[in-house]
């Protein structure tokens, strides 16, 4: 019986502990998603280039894993096209940040 109980304990943590990791998944990803919009409307609004882009937010911030991980969510919203509307920039970082968190994402 008792191993009957340390079974159920088990399951029982293991799908929290899912269920917790999707919760952190979409908000992890909902965040840069809304992060990838925000520099496309900057973008649209300033006509920026990938390089005065990068140099802008380099002056700004200093190098630490935040300015990594902007920089890695920019250039991909550089790759697309300048007149990419705002929706399609979120829904692309969206889906791509869900891909990769599940090893879905296509190489590049």
């Amino acid at each position: 019986m008792r191993y009957v109980y340390l079974l159920s304990l088990a399951v029982i943590s293991t799908v929290t502990y899912a269920e917790e990791m999707e919760r952190h998944t979409m908000t992890s990803c909902a965040y840069q998603a809304g992060t990838a919009e925000e520099i496309q409307r900057i973008r649209q609004q300033e006509g920026d280039d990938w390089a005065t882009f990068e140099s802008k937010v380099k002056k700004i911030y200093k190098q630490t894993q935040g300015l990594s991980d902007l920089l890695a969510i920019a250039k991909r919203v550089y790759l697309q096209p300048a007149d990419t509307s705002i929706e399609d920039i979120n829904a692309d970082m969206f889906q791509a940040c869900v891909a990769r968190t599940q090893g879905t994402e296509p190489k590049v």
